[in-house]
């Protein structure tokens, strides 16, 4: 798949794209197949990835407050 192909995908799913474009795009991998079946597991992926929470361990959280207050950061 070409990174111009990827970077569509990409624009598309994001929702970075004109509805010109949108149009276009849709267009394109519905006349496409194996783009289409490449669009899936991307879109497959990018659905997966939305439903990921991330929270930094307590560890992280104390590093990054200590590193802060080495520089006259306060947090409270």
């Amino acid at each position: 798949m070409s990174s111009l192909i990827s970077e569509s995908m990409l624009r598309y799913l994001y929702n970075e794209m004109s509805s010109e474009e949108s149009a276009h795009f849709l267009f394109f991998i519905e006349n496409n197949p194996a783009i289409m079946e490449q669009y899936a597991q991307m879109k497959e992926g990018f659905d997966v990835l939305n439903n990921i929470i991330f929270s930094p361990s307590r560890n992280s959280t104390e590093r990054i407050m200590s590193y802060a207050s080495l520089d006259g950061f306060s947090m409270q």
